[in-house]
């Protein structure tokens, strides 16, 4: 890439829960020329949701057309990157298998994630998580959310995972209060962490929890140090939705990197 730094994860609105007049490409590029920093285009993908949603950007194979306006873009510009971040299913190994093998080449970056494993009760919308809480028990969403990311792991679909520990998003002693019997301790993120190791995949260092009442990032500063100590290898990420919150992740997406090259590796 052109530059020193990167963020691997920005949205457009090729990005499903982007509002309709959000940003497109050339709002980004400006910036990060500008800024002297490489951005990658993770744009939403969840297979539920374009193969049934007429208004996802991606229904009806527009795939194709998404790759085909990076690419018309990166003749320009050296410093971008298409990708996607692909929501993991259990139950749709198979479909992200060939979706992998159809796309994988075509794009620059994949990271697998998880925000929802029940579908249309994503934990990572306040609203949706509650209605999922009248349903399930808090402490069984938690424990289910850890063993899907294991079986996300050890799936090998994605050489990338995005925010292994987002559970924590809203359900955190700031917001929604976990029960006592509900273990919240950095224990099991570290084990997800080194699961990563194990499978040789890169965990994402994404600086997005600031903006909600976890108020740290997924993972948080300490797993970070502790992983990397040990050979993990890491991306940062601002997970911007609008040019402005962009704007003001520049500066703390470079840190994360100075941050990350500064642990010394046992």
């Amino acid at each position: 890439m052109h530059y020193k730094y990167t963020d691997y994860h920005i949205h457009t609105n090729w990005s499903a829960d982007i509002i309709e007049d959000g940003p497109d490409f050339e709002d980004y590029i400006k910036i990060a020329e500008k800024e002297r920093i490489n951005i990658c285009f993770l744009e939403h993908f969840e297979l539920y949701y374009v193969e049934s949603d007429k208004r996802n950007p991606f229904y009806g194979e527009k795939i194709a057309d998404y790759l085909e306006e990076v690419d018309k873009l990166k003749e320009t510009y050296d410093f971008i990157l298409s990708g996607l971040e692909v929501e993991y299913y259990q139950e749709k190994e198979n479909d992200l298998l060939d979706f992998m093998d159809d796309y994988g080449k075509e794009l620059d970056f994949i990271a697998g994630t998880i925000h929802e494993w029940i579908f249309g009760y994503p934990v990572t919308s306040r609203d949706l998580l509650l209605k999922f809480i009248e349903k399930v028990p808090i402490k069984q969403i938690v424990d289910d959310y850890f063993d899907i990311s294991k079986k996300l792991i050890q799936s090998k679909i994605f050489k990338n995972i995005c925010h292994i520990d987002t559970i924590f998003r809203y359900i955190n002693s700031n917001d929604i209060k976990p029960p006592n019997d509900l273990d919240t301790s950095d224990d099991r993120v570290l084990e997800l962490g080194k699961l990563c190791m194990k499978n040789k995949i890169n965990i994402e260092y994404n600086l997005s929890g600031f903006k909600f009442p976890i108020n740290r990032s997924f993972p948080s500063k300490e797993v970070v140090f502790k992983l990397r100590s040990e050979g993990a290898n890491f991306f940062v990420g601002s997970d911007s939705h609008d040019i402005e919150y962009f704007k003001e992740q520049l500066p703390e997406v470079k840190d994360a990197y100075d941050f990350i090259n500064s642990i010394v590796i046992k």
